[in-house]
């Protein structure tokens, strides 16, 4: 099973590849100037405070977690964005984090990743073609468009799917493209490989119909890497799809923000 730190290497992966990027005390920090105006575009990845090696300090008494705000703070007023998001996986640093960042108006966004554990083959409807292609096709676009995505986020993960050399499958019914759903591969000569979900949609007209079930077995039939090693990161609205096609839970990760 993979490591949670391994799955947040892969997730961040995505917000390092366009971005400057600095090291600091409490994670890595990002800033991409050409879409500063998207949130993710600029945020604080994989956010970890010392542990106290017990229970942690109550709100008003985390020097750690103050130390971190000030810093956040401070980063952000350099490129003077009125946002901020941090995002992590370590368990200890959200629960000391959460308290302290809704006193301060941050809300707290919960992630679980998932791998491909008994997924069945995709199956055999005669109607649906798939087609594998470069990230960032007019054909998926459209999809994502009819899903109603905003067309600026969809230009921005594309340009971030397209510099990680990502790759998308684009299912079509009677010639016309109701579904589209991608996917990168995040290199570690250390610890391998993983492939991770970029997006996942299908046109409200074709959905109900089992299309995004296929879509996604088509995915895993055709990345070059092992099931156990594709990962897909989804809120708790949409985990229960994923599981009941065969995926199962093997991290969590979190994110805060504070948007204007």
């Amino acid at each position: 099973m993979l490591a949670p730190q391994r799955v947040a290497d892969a997730e961040y992966a995505k917000w390092r590849v366009l971005a400057d990027v600095t090291e600091t005390w409490f994670g890595t920090f990002v800033h991409e100037p050409a879409h500063a105006d998207r949130a993710a575009a600029t945020q604080l990845l994989d956010a970890r405070l010392p542990s106290t090696a017990g229970l942690p300090p109550s709100v008003g008494d985390d020097d750690a977690a103050q130390a971190l705000l000030e810093q956040l703070d401070r980063l952000y007023r350099r490129h003077d964005l009125p946002h901020r998001v941090v995002a992590g996986h370590d368990t200890e640093t959200a629960v000391r984090l959460d308290p302290f960042l809704r006193n301060h108006g941050y809300e707290r966004e919960d992630y679980r990743a998932l791998v491909p554990d008994s997924t069945a083959t995709p199956g055999d409807d005669t109607r649906l073609r798939f087609d594998t292609r470069r990230h960032g096709s007019d054909d998926a676009r459209a999809v994502h468009e009819a899903v109603g995505r905003d067309p600026a986020g969809i230009e921005y993960t594309a340009a971030i799917a397209g510099a990680l050399d990502g790759r998308e499958v684009v299912v079509s019914r009677d010639g016309e493209p109701i579904g589209a759903a991608g996917w990168y591969v995040h290199d570690d000569e250390t610890e391998g490989s993983v492939a991770r979900f970029t997006h996942v949609g299908v046109r409200p007209d074709a959905q109900g119909e089992g299309v995004g079930a296929e879509l996604v077995r088509a995915v895993v039939d055709r990345c070059p890497l092992p099931a156990e090693r594709i990962v897909v990161c989804a809120t708790d609205e949409h985990v229960g799809f994923y599981e009941s096609i065969g995926f199962v839970r093997i991290a969590s990760l979190w994110r805060f923000a504070r948007l204007p």
